[in-house]
């Protein structure tokens, strides 16, 4: 029996435990909350308290680890800032996902946080009344509102806080640790892709075998790509043309923002998720190693028929400003790391079009070619249907 068999013979008792289990993880995550609350609250009490380490005791009696207790520290400043946040925690009407949200709001606002401090009381009914991706968005757009130079500000701090730390540990192993501004840290992430994704096609699917215990295998091509580019090794970095292979800073924006600039729903970041301001990525535009995707425009023809069998490099950028992570509901995945599959496939007729495309991690790769599942995408609004599950993804 298929999945969709039994789905649709006992479809009501399916959907009722579903509501069962949607209530449940409510209650959950209200508890979370208000588990959170106490938790600043009594880290607030032993901040007042002489000769007590509070971090200490957050990893000690509280049984956190470091980055815990480091991220407990930080919600606890929010929360002292923003009281009536503390009080929407504790009442489970936020997360301390809108904790962090306002952490790097107020982040961003530099000596300037009392321009936003004011706006406590729009904030906190756009946190109790969005989801926690959404709210962080909406900060983010309110903090350079307020400052009015559209986060040149913000990218400014960023380059000054990029560093790299080095140190040994006590096994002779080289540990390094740091932060790049987006602009910077985009062309990073880029060269190191292209070389992992470079070593994954040439066949190195073995490389499980030399990996140690719990180490992810795209960590250690990570690592090894990072070689690479120390040494200023350029091989297998080649395009399907066999030209060489550049570093490139893809940036998503939105038509409107880029003639007219900030507004509403303004879209500007690059491929990797990292917001610019948009005079920045008008600047970047000019660069040639720069590619601006610009949304909704008609200008580039993305859809070459069945010309090519892979998706062009065009298609690519494309579907990437579409999905930041695998198209499957809930697949946190990052496009990076996904392949482009052709919902009908190639070899039966499937034209390598964006209508007939999106990003699949290799685990749902897989369940849509061995796995049995049949997909199904509507070609103008992007509505995927999985058969066998309920599972729509827009």
């Amino acid at each position: 029996m298929k999945i969709s068999d039994s789905i649709s013979v006992s479809g009501t008792s399916v959907r009722s435990r579903i509501d069962e289990i949607s209530q449940r993880l409510g209650v959950i995550k209200r508890s979370e909350s208000s588990l959170a609350a106490e938790r600043i609250s009594l880290l607030t009490e032993l901040k007042t308290l002489r000769f007590v380490n509070a971090e200490a005791t957050l990893t000690g009696d509280g049984h956190l680890s470091r980055r815990e207790a480091r991220e407990t520290m930080i919600h606890s400043t929010v929360v002292d800032a923003l009281p009536i946040f503390g009080e929407a925690l504790a009442g489970g009407t936020i997360s301390v996902a809108h904790l962090e949200s306002m952490s790097r709001a107020l982040k961003i606002m530099g000596d300037n946080k009392d321009l936003l401090l004011d706006q406590a009381h729009s904030l906190i009914h756009a946190a109790t009344h969005m989801p926690a991706d959404d709210f962080d968005s909406h900060a983010k757009k309110a903090a350079q509102s307020l400052l009015g130079d559209d986060g040149a500000s913000n990218l400014e701090r960023q380059r000054r806080a990029t560093h790299l730390k080095m140190w040994n540990d006590l096994d002779g192993m080289v540990h390094l640790r740091g932060q790049f501004d987006p602009e910077r840290g985009a062309v990073l992430q880029s060269l190191i892709n292209h070389r992992v994704e470079a070593m994954f096609h040439s066949g190195d699917k073995d490389i499980k075998l030399e990996v140690a215990p719990g180490i992810d295998a795209n960590h250690y091509r990570n690592a090894l790509a990072l070689l690479q580019l120390v040494n200023g090794s350029t091989s297998a970095l080649v395009t399907d043309d066999q030209k060489p292979l550049h570093a490139e800073l893809v940036v998503h924006i939105d038509l409107t923002s880029l003639q007219t600039g900030l507004h509403d729903s303004t879209v500007c970041r690059t491929s990797y998720g990292a917001d610019l301001p948009i005079e920045t990525a008008r600047r970047l535009a000019c660069d040639a190693e720069i590619i601006p995707v610009v949304l909704d425009g008609r200008s580039v023809p993305l859809d070459v028929g069945r010309a090519k069998r892979l998706a062009t490099a065009g298609q690519r950028r494309a579907l990437e400003a579409m999905y930041q992570t695998c198209a499957i509901d809930g697949c946190d995945r990052p496009f990076h790391h996904c392949s482009i599959h052709h919902i009908k496939y190639w070899e039966n007729g499937g034209s390598t079009d964006l209508g007939n495309m999106l990003p699949l991690c290799s685990r749902h790769h897989h369940a849509a070619h061995e796995g049995g599942w049949q997909l199904h995408l509507e070609p103008e609004t992007r509505i995927l249907t999985v058969t066998g599950s309920e599972t729509t993804v827009p």
